[in-house]
């Protein structure tokens, strides 16, 4: 397995820039709510029949037409993803189109609907990278919780098929209590495929999808998602530097991955600290050097935010949208508990985590905060466990 590639100096260099200037150089382009699978833990998934009762699906020419505008703006960074992008029968317009235009573009896709042919258009115009996300190890569990019992089967077949083509995939995972026992047999998979494999066990509330479910998704409790997170750190390092780690005192963080758009991002604007009374300002690219076109164009800071006032940018234009974005990036305050927390470098609460758990952005978020104060303790039950076994098999 491959350790997560270092994001490139000279990306974090443009970002940071980005920031410092307030150009749109990161956007994610959400072009559809559907998906064929129906995963239990989901912040977005809708059938067609909830996405007709909302708007209509965006087309193809009114995506391509915002890419040349952002383009125009500075975005060069550009992530393709739903739902399941691939099940929009206009995809490969869309893709090729915004491809052509010169953008660094990834896509992120369950996988289950790449096949020989997908792959073969995908070859004219190839993704810096396709971002897969793998549930489980079997078809069973992909039934159990994607409701997809050939789920497994499709996605290997996929990944097969594009490394073939020699088009690069990494793979993310979010464990749940329905896919747990895979997690080993995930990371040895990745191992053998010789793939990047990004996991955790934190799940967002899906607002997006729900607003009743503040603080509430199908997940662990804060104290088992912490113990798979340290689980997931023994299998991303192995267990002998897992153990050295814990001799040495020097445990990782929550969900220690961290994807590019939640990086830091210093701004050097020369303001002094970013949190006093007021609590903590956002570190993350949100609404600083990125943004989130949902499918129906709301233009949001970060993906993970409900974004009720935003504005639609099919409708307002991309200028006064990133504007409007930047403006409520630039007004969020993190709870002042969490800015003076000792835990807080482990715990990394970000506005989205602290909005989705507590509806609001000055109350704790109660579950990550739980978490994060659980972790020490699941890390040191964890290594006991790893020394257990390997006595007994001495």
């Amino acid at each position: 397995m491959l350790r997560r590639p270092v994001e490139p100096m000279i990306t974090e260099y443009l970002h940071t820039k980005a920031a410092r200037l307030g150009i749109p150089l990161n956007g994610t382009f959400e072009v559809t709510p559907l998906c064929n699978m129906n995963c239990r833990m989901c912040y977005v998934r809708m059938d067609r029949e909830q996405q007709e009762a909302i708007a209509p699906l965006r087309t193809a020419e009114e995506w391509l037409e915002l890419g040349r505008t952002a383009k125009e703006r500075g975005m060069t960074y550009l992530l393709l993803t739903g739902g399941e992008p691939f099940l929009r029968p206009d995809f490969r317009q869309i893709m090729q189109g915004l491809h052509r235009m010169g953008f660094v573009l990834s896509i992120n896709s369950n996988g289950t609907m790449i096949d020989e042919k997908t792959v073969e258009w995908l070859k004219e115009t190839p993704p810096i990278r396709i971002n897969i996300t793998l549930y489980g190890a079997s078809d069973e569990t992909y039934g159990r919780l994607c409701r997809n019992p050939r789920g497994f089967t499709q996605v290997t077949k996929a990944i097969h098929l594009l490394k073939e083509a020699g088009i690069l995939v990494k793979l993310n995972c979010s464990v749940t209590p329905y896919n747990a026992e895979d997690l080993e047999q995930i990371f040895a998979f990745a191992e053998k495929e010789e793939l990047v494999v990004q996991a955790t066990s934190y799940m967002f509330p899906p607002l997006r999808r729900d607003a009743s479910k503040v603080g509430w998704n199908d997940r662990f409790s804060a104290e088992e998602s912490a113990r798979q997170e340290a689980w997931i750190n023994v299998y991303q390092n192995g267990r002998e530097a897992y153990l050295k780690h814990m001799e040495s005192e020097e445990m990782a963080s929550l969900s220690g991955d961290i994807e590019e758009d939640c990086m830091p991002v210093e701004e050097g604007n020369g303001d002094g600290d970013s949190y006093g009374k007021e609590g903590e300002r956002i570190r993350c690219r949100a609404g600083k050097c990125s943004f989130w076109v949902t499918w129906d164009g709301r233009f949001l800071p970060c993906g993970m935010l409900p974004g009720e006032n935003a504005l639609n940018v099919f409708e307002a234009g991309f200028d006064a949208a990133w504007e409007q974005a930047k403006a409520e990036a630039a007004a969020i305050r993190l709870p002042v508990r969490c800015s003076t927390c000792s835990l807080k470098d482990k715990c990394r609460a970000c506005a989205a985590m602290v909005y989705t758990e507590s509806g609001n952005y000055h109350d704790v978020p109660l579950y990550r905060c739980q978490m994060a104060h659980a972790y020490t303790e699941a890390c040191r039950q964890v290594e006991y466990e790893i020394r257990q076994e390997a006595q007994i098999q001495r």
